[in-house]
């Protein structure tokens, strides 16, 4: 009777189970059942997966301290793809919860919303998946739905989110309606009473209003605006509410910051300081010690102290990494007693022992550069701007400003060099033959010498390298290259040492073409360096003559180059004119250095009593001494102009102070007349539009409008002439006008005139159907060709489709492959939705090292995305560069 009972019961249980699966039922039974799969099933795993995704995040997050911390912890376009499999397993838990267990009516259209109680978790779950995946529209529309559609305190969340995503995609103002209903909700979740002033201090940093920003960081760190209870319950709340330690650390850094930002130093290192009590790890506790530390008051009695403490830091093993950091804040310390040379100490160890932190390397030789920039040590601060924009990254706050002053130094730098090397060359010129050989040849001696000696040092280097008994490490820091003759050992055959030796040049130089002056970021400006006379002569001839010898030991290779004539003293000699003329300009307009101006110019009168630029020094001189107040002086040479040059613009000025408003209203007018004979040439009165050209010639002369006029009368003349008076005319204007606008619009023209005469040599007309039309918004694939090589297409397709099923679960790729051309192969990956989702998706497999390693490199591959429409197209021609120019034009200025 027992086994009869225990089996009906079983049966009956089964039933219930079994129709309890139903999703058209809305019973007791029924509602429990889906309830507590949904709960237990779909959403704890899903927010299981959710959790593994966050902690990956913040494990992996890379905090960059000269900034402004983030409130929330959002993955970057680069890092987002590492965390993809968490959250699309986390997006297909909840999307196969919501499709088996979302309750309906018996005709299973509508939802029954208050049937089920974690369906909105679960699309919760969604919305906050797409949202690490920066897929932050897909986001916001699954939170609209929530709010919109369920009554639960489950919405409060979704209005969170929501709320985040529309800071995150940089529209806070779609923020800020959401931020207010939360704010006056009295029945608000206790979820939302935590994370709401997180959002708000969010919002308001976003707005850069810093004020606000504090006070609601301040309610963060107590975990939210507790409701009035009694004292005891209010506490307990807090306990129970407020965020983790991590969290709290980072909070406090912020308001550290924004109290640091606004220069109140004693709140800044006061929250800084809690941030090393909350002791979140090593990383986050140094950097505000850091912070700390150049805060601190240079004139209170404890700034001796602090330096023992930071250079006792420096002997601590596990600072090593962070050596660049303590130098440069000793560095800004010293700086701030005016102590420059034990700055400048400290800055140099820094950029020494700047290994894996390329921004701290860069900002070390941007105080170095401005260090000396003060001290108007030009030449030395334009080496170390190079030096900062080579690592600098693009988004710092001063970028523009910083790239700027590192163009000015480098185009003072050359005038500077110009000068020195030119009178390098003529004072060798001037000397005997006898002499100037003698010159030349200790000059390849030296050289002869200096060779011999790096070629010692490369053997003892190799001999030491060779010895298999000698395993110690050489004091460069670099490991024994070689420890036994094998062929495996050898530098360049092992991969590990030559590896080491990639990484410790990039960490120096960072990643370089190979090629002449690799060394300098610019390469417009290549120096010869007047210390080692083999870099002054062996450069390209000044002289426009080829070298008469490629023997760099040879005297005659460096006569090439020696101003031996008149002639050639007279080109020596404009060029350096014109490089103290421009470096007197540069001083004066671009660096506000009147003194040096001042020099520039003087010495350029000095040396030389004729030349083009003379009516102009003097100008530039009476204004610079005139703006110092030196009435004396500009007074002189104010009468030299007046003297010497009456009739100049210069003069003109200094006699009539309304002169320039005068000319401008006089370039009104000869602006007016120009529209006037454009409009006659407009309405087809050439012959007008021809006369008025000729009359703007005789009444105002030489203007900013005449290459204007110019076209138009040859326009003119096209039309009442003829083509071939066209052509005269408009190569006339070439000549006439060569660097201004008109001239590539005649070239133009006359490219069309040559066609028309020549239609044998003119391009044959493009078949229409073999052209591409532009669609972003349409559907779009991946194509991927590569040379026809079996291990190479195979293994890339398994690697591919393997990258498929970690990332891209979700999105339903396929990959086809076929023949393409005689010897290529072409895979397609297909579908996305439009351009964005293809270009997004080729940036992410691109970083990716499993599908591109081995035999299958990525160099050997070209990828594009492409429209459906497009497609056809490019196998008709079976040839990738025939589709890339049009990609390369339209689809990478989108990425």
């Amino acid at each position: 009777m027992k086994s009869i009972y225990t089996y009906t019961l079983s049966c009956f249980v089964f039933l219930i189970l079994l129709s309890g699966c139903k999703t058209n039922k809305n019973t007791f039974i029924h509602r429990g059942y889906h309830n507590l799969t949904a709960r237990f099933n779909g959403y704890y795993y899903a927010t299981e997966s959710i959790k593994e995704g966050e902690e990956k995040i913040r494990t992996s997050y890379k905090y960059d301290y000269d900034r402004l911390l983030p409130v929330f912890l959002v993955p970057t376009n680069e890092t987002t793809k590492a965390t993809f499999p968490e959250f699309d397993k986390a997006i297909k838990k909840s999307s196969n919860c919501i499709q088996r267990h979302t309750i309906k009516d018996k005709k299973r259209v509508y939802e029954i919303t208050t049937a089920g109680k974690w369906i909105d978790n679960n699309w919760n779950v969604i919305g906050i998946s797409h949202f690490y995946k920066r897929e932050f529209f897909s986001g916001i529309e699954a939170f609209e739905y929530v709010i919109r559609s369920y009554k639960s305190r489950d919405k409060y969340k979704a209005m969170i989110w929501l709320a985040r995503s529309y800071n995150e995609i940089g529209a806070p103002s779609q923020a800020e309606p959401i931020i207010s209903m939360l704010k006056e909700d009295k029945k608000i979740s206790k979820y939302a009473v935590k994370e709401l002033p997180a959002v708000q201090a969010d919002y308001y940093i976003k707005r850069g209003m810093y004020k606000e920003a504090e006070a609601a960081l301040l309610i963060a760190l107590k975990g939210g605006e507790p409701k009035k209870k009694s004292a005891f319950a209010n506490l307990l709340s807090v306990v129970k509410t407020r965020p983790s330690k991590k969290t709290r650390a980072r909070y406090s850094f912020i308001l550290a910051q924004l109290f640091e930002e606004k220069k109140d130093n004693r709140k800044a290192i006061q929250y800084y300081q809690k941030v090393i009590s909350l002791k979140p790890n090593y990383e986050f506790v140094f950097h505000a010690k850091m912070k700390q530390a150049r805060l601190y008051d240079v004139k209170s009695g404890n700034i001796a102290k602090l330096k023992r403490e930071l250079m006792k830091m420096t002997r601590d093993v596990k600072n090593t990494e962070y050596l660049d950091i303590i130098y440069y804040t000793l560095g800004e310390i010293f700086e701030k007693e005016k102590n420059e040379e034990q700055a400048i100490v400290n800055y140099k160890l820094s950029v020494k022992n700047s290994t894996q932190n390329p921004k701290q390397k860069a900002l070390s030789y941007l105080k170095l550069g401005e260090i000396n920039f003060e001290q108007a040590n030009y030449t030395a601060a334009g080496g170390y701007y190079d030096s900062t924009m080579i690592t600098l990254p693009k988004d710092y706050k001063d970028y523009n400003i910083i790239s700027k002053r590192k163009e000015t130094l480098e185009t003072l730098i050359g005038y500077i060099r110009t000068i020195q090397k030119e009178d390098s060359l003529q004072r060798v010129a001037k000397m005997t033959v006898s002499d100037r050989t003698r010159f030349i040849e200790k000059m390849i001696k030296k050289i002869e010498e200096d060779e011999e000696r790096k070629k010692e040092e490369t053997e003892a280097l190799l001999a030491q390298n060779s010895n298999p008994n000698n395993n110690t490490v050489p004091n460069n820091g670099l490991p024994n290259l070689s420890s036994g003759g094998a062929k495996g050992d050898w530098y360049f055959y092992n991969q590990t040492t030559l590896s080491f030796g990639l990484n410790d040049f990039i960490k120096k130089w960072g990643n370089r073409k190979l090629e002449d002056n690799w060394r300098r970021s610019q390469k417009a400006l290549s120096f010869d360096n007047q210390s080692n006379p083999n870099d002054s002569a062996a450069a390209v001839t000044t002289n426009g003559k080829p070298k008469s010898t490629s023997n760099k030991k040879s005297v005659d290779y460096y006569l090439t180059d020696l101003p031996l004539t008149d002639s050639l003293i007279q080109k020596s000699d404009k060029r350096i004119i014109d490089a103290f003329y421009n470096l007197g300009s540069t001083y004066k307009e671009d660096l506000n250095n009147n003194k040096k101006a001042i020099a520039a110019f003087e010495e350029l009168n000095n040396r030389y009593t004729n030349h083009k630029y003379k009516v102009s020094t003097y100008f530039q001189l009476y204004r610079i001494f005139e703006s110092v107040k030196n009435k004396a002086q500009a007074d002189y040479y104010k009468n030299k102009l007046l003297n010497e040059y009456p009739n100049s613009e210069y003069a003109q000025i200094i006699k009539n102070p309304k002169y320039i408003s005068e000319k401008n209203a006089q370039k009104g007018e000869v602006e007016l007349f120009y529209t006037d004979t454009y409009n006659e040439y407009a309405l087809n009165n050439y012959a007008s539009a021809f006369s008025k050209c000729n009359e703007a010639e005789s009444k105002f002369g030489k203007n900013d409008f005449a290459p204007k006029f110019a076209f138009i009368k040859a326009m003119c003349i096209g039309k009442l002439k003829g083509a071939d008076s066209l052509e005269i005319a408009l190569k006339q204007i070439q000549v006439y006008y060569p660097k201004d606008a008109v001239a590539k619009q005649a070239q133009d023209i006359l490219e069309v005139l040559y066609n028309l005469k020549n239609p044998s040599e003119a391009t044959g007309a493009v078949n229409k159907t073999d052209t591409f039309s532009l669609d972003l918004n349409a559907p779009h694939l991946i194509v991927a060709i590569c040379p026809d090589d079996a291990a190479i297409a195979n293994g890339f397709k398994s690697a591919l489709a393997d990258f498929n099923n970690t990332y891209y679960s979700n999105s339903n790729l396929s990959i086809s492959s076929s023949l393409f051309g005689s010897s290529d192969q072409i895979t397609n990956v297909k579908t996305f939705k439009n351009a964005k989702e293809a270009l997004e998706y080729i940036d992410n497999l691109t970083k990716d090292k499993t599908v591109f390693s081995g035999k299958v490199k990525l160099e050997m591959f070209t990828l594009m995305a492409i429209s459906a429409d497009n497609l056809p197209r490019l196998y008709r021609k079976k040839q990738a560069n025939y589709y890339k120019p049009f990609y390369d034009d339209h689809y990478k200025l989108q990425k």
